[in-house]
């Protein structure tokens, strides 16, 4: 009863005071609290003059006591009127006295250490005056609680202002009803306050205060709008954020005086709804997380644009150097932040100018190359940069073994910092050569002349083993004639520039083949698997198993995969897989190799009292394949290689299909024998079928191995001979078919949510 009380006393307070002033329609009364904190002060002022219509709004700032120069520089200003207190009366009591005196038809309240931007006022009125039963809109954020925040990436004002101009256009369908609203920035309607009455002063100095007034607004009837078409700066925390001790004490504080006042938490309240799509669900549970995760998605789309605006640019301005690397940059950052797009024909098409002005280039050629030998196939293999432990560079090196025939030599555009002795025997073992274009000094234009020369003089075909983002070899083949080239795409899953240049695309998969025809702009390509090594000779089983601590009669399952495969995404968890199968199954033990002995690792060992082990990276396997009796995929991401090589050795494989994106996770040789299910029912009655029969896990061994050698393996050599003979004669790059970039679907969230929980998004190519 006392809340009602106190409620209709500031209702008459409102009131009162109305029949002083005229309410103005279309005027927004914006009132700010300033507390010292002067520079903040000043940006925000300032951005609401530059960025606000003019005559649309006043500013009424209230001063809780500044003693920084704030006050001094308040009463300078013509256009500001200003409230001061002597003492600091708090965030309600302050903005009360603002309300009181304004003279809008909608009252905004908002931080000082915020910044606005173009369009701000005009979309968040637009919405609020849409409809007569919304009471309240905000706008989102780069710092906000809530869920009110999106992703942003930008280093200055500067930048702020250009990423908001991407994002502050008027849009209904981004209008988002909202059960409580962060009062950083809220515009309210002058009628609600009316009725309603002023901010709850018992949450003085703040805090809750705007759970309690969002209450308010619903139960009066009104609806609470978040404007996903809005978007402003805020810094966030400036007013207690150096006094964290304080802070948190006054939210408990706060938090305690709400539920005395309305009987339950302020969170329990809010409700979230759910993704729609069943699928994706699995992925990402709710619609603000989703909304999130495009606006990721948009936002690296934008920062490509932007990069590629200027490559074009410094190509019309005739800075061809400056242009390439303007779109590797691009690139770069496409690879590892998902666009939305696995190709782009504004940049290939940036490239294939540049390729035709290469010959007018002065190159310094490479003077340490042999002369070509007449008798043999010359293969060159050019190569961004190799490693030690890198997947494409052990492919190269297998290309170079099993193709016998042939004279193999490696270029190398990027970095040969990195590159492995092994793979430099190889090339020489075979009689070719090795060289390297980043120790020449020269800029990617001169790299890509050098290497067109080369070719020209050397090769009979070129074969790319490069990184998504390397635009020296696409340069250098852009253009008709020389040897042909052939594109080994060994990055399928993402974006990635050159595949144009080549004559056709070598695919691993042929869920990385149907990308590429596609989403790529590409239709020359065909599918030549991964190959692999002759597997080694297993040690005996249960003396394997002795040596890992695990007794006979146990059933091993093993699992090889990087920490960034096994990062937990919505229902695709690996470590409550592990558990379920754990649980199910009391004879068996589970083998990790790769993630480290730490953490929720840790934890799930002491959990499932040892039957879950973590061994870190492993360079020799023999033992672990020995002792495995089922290999287990990872998820979300499966691991496609370590699964065919524990496949040759005779070990079935089992894994889980994730929805929506298939080029995570799938069969590792479809149409033969399934190995990767779509429900984590599914897999578990395959897994207890392979567990509790040995013959039929025998059997299941036997055949996927047959598969696997034929097709990787023993027959290698014949995939690799009709790639070879669907090449043309001479060079010609494929057609750039589209002008624009392919528009998003749920892979391509699933692709940027996916790279943003595992940390690719904060990486690039070193």
């Amino acid at each position: 009863m006392e809340n009602n009380l106190e409620e209709d006393k500031q209702i008459e307070d409102i009131k009162g005071t109305a029949e002083y002033r005229a309410i103005q329609q279309d005027l927004t009364s914006i009132i700010i609290l300033t507390y010292n904190k002067l520079d903040y002060n000043k940006l925000c002022i300032e951005s609401i003059r530059q960025y606000t219509e003019a005559d649309s709004y006043e500013i009424i700032v209230v001063d809780n006591h500044s003693t920084d120069g704030t006050v001094e520089w308040l009463l300078c200003q013509q256009d500001i009127r200003v409230i001061l207190n002597d003492k600091n009366v708090g965030f309600p009591a302050g903005c009360n006295q603002g309300i009181k005196v304004a003279n809008g038809n909608s009252i905004l309240l908002l931080n000082n250490d915020t910044i606005v931007t173009p369009n701000w006022l005009s979309n968040l009125k637009k919405c609020l005056f849409s409809s007569d039963d919304i009471g309240a809109v905000g706008p989102i954020t780069n710092c906000c609680s809530n869920f009110q925040s999106i992703p942003c990436e930008y280093y200055s004002i500067e930048e702020m202002i250009c990423f908001a101009r991407q994002v502050n256009i008027s849009n209904p369908e981004l209008w988002e009803n909202r059960v409580r609203l962060i009062g950083y920035c809220l515009l309210i309607k002058a009628e609600v306050i009316s009725k309603i009455g002023l901010l709850e002063e018992a949450f003085s100095p703040g805090n809750y205060e705007d759970d309690d007034y969002s209450l308010r607004i619903r139960n009066a009837g009104y609806r609470l709008v978040l404007c996903r078409d809005t978007f402003i700066h805020h810094f966030g925390g400036t007013s207690f954020g150096e006094q964290a001790v304080q802070y948190n004490s006054l939210l408990e504080t706060n938090k305690r005086k709400f539920i005395e006042k309305w009987g339950l938490d302020p969170h329990s309240i809010i409700t979230y709804e759910l993704t729609q799509d069943l699928a994706l669900r699995n992925w990402i549970t709710y619609q603000y997380e989703l909304r999130y995760y495009k606006q990721l998605l948009e936002n690296a789309r934008n920062k490509f644009l932007l990069l590629i605006d200027q490559a074009e640019f410094a190509l019309l301005s005739g800075d061809c150097e400056r242009a390439a690397h303007l779109v590797m940059r691009a690139a770069d950052g496409a690879h590892h932040s998902h666009p939305g797009f696995f190709a782009s024909p504004r940049l290939e098409t940036i490239l294939r100018k540049i390729a035709l002005k290469l010959n007018n280039l002065v190159a310094i050629p490479l003077t340490n190359i042999p002369k070509k030998n007449t008798d043999k196939r010359n293969v060159l293999h050019v190569l961004s940069q190799g490693y030690s432990s890198g997947g494409h560079t052990r492919l190269l090196e297998r290309w170079i073994a099993m193709d016998s025939t042939a004279i193999h030599s490696v270029i190398v555009t990027l970095n040969s910092t990195t590159n492995p002795q092994w793979l430099i025997d190889a090339a020489i073992h075979s009689g070719g050569w090795y060289s390297t274009l980043d120790a020449t000094q020269l800029g990617l234009c001169q790299r890509a002349k050098v290497l067109r020369d080369i070719a020209a003089a050397w090769a009979d075909l070129v074969v790319f083993h490069i990184h998504p983002h390397d635009p020296i070899p696409p340069i250098a083949f852009g253009i008709d004639g020389g040897p042909p080239v052939i594109f080994v795409n060994h990055a399928d899953h993402a974006f990635s520039i050159g595949m144009n240049a080549a004559d056709l695309v070598a695919e691993h998969r042929a869920i990385g083949q149907l990308i590429t025809l596609t989403r790529r702009n590409t239709t020359k390509s065909y599918i030549l698997p991964i190959s692999l090594k002759r597997p080694q000779q297993l040690q005996d089983k249960q003396k394997s198993k002795k040596v890992l601590g695990i007794s006979e009669e146990r059933i091993v399952l093993l699992t090889i995969a990087t920490p960034y495969k096994v990062v937990p995404c919505g229902n695709y968890n690996f470590l409550n897989l592990l558990r379920e199968i754990i649980k199910r199954h009391e004879n068996i033990e589970i083998l990790v190799v790769g993630p480290s002995d730490a953490g929720e690792w840790a934890q799930l060992k002491s959990e499932s009292n040892g039957r879950i082990r973590v061994f870190g990276i492993q360079n020799d396997l023999n033992q672990f394949h020995s002792a495995a009796d089922v290999y287990l995929d990872s998820i979300p991401l499966g691991s496609y290689t370590a699964a065919l090589e524990a496949g040759a050795l005779g070990i079935p494989v089992i894994g889980l299909a994730v929805d929506v994106a298939p080029h995570l996770s799938m069969d590792i040789v479809p149409g033969v024998i399934k190995t990767h299910f779509g429900s984590i029912e599914e897999l578990c009655a395959a897994l207890d079928r392979l567990i509790s029969n040995e013959l039929y896990r025998i059997s299941q061994g036997d055949c996927l191995k047959a598969t696997i050698l034929q097709n990787h393996c023993l027959g290698w050599e014949e995939h690799l001979n009709t790639l070879y003979s669907l090449l043309p004669i001479n060079h010609s790059p494929s057609k750039i078919l589209d002008s624009k970039e392919q528009t998003t679907d749920n892979m391509d969230v699933v692709w940027a949510y996916f790279q943003h929980k595992c940390g690719f998004s904060r990486s690039s190519f070193g």
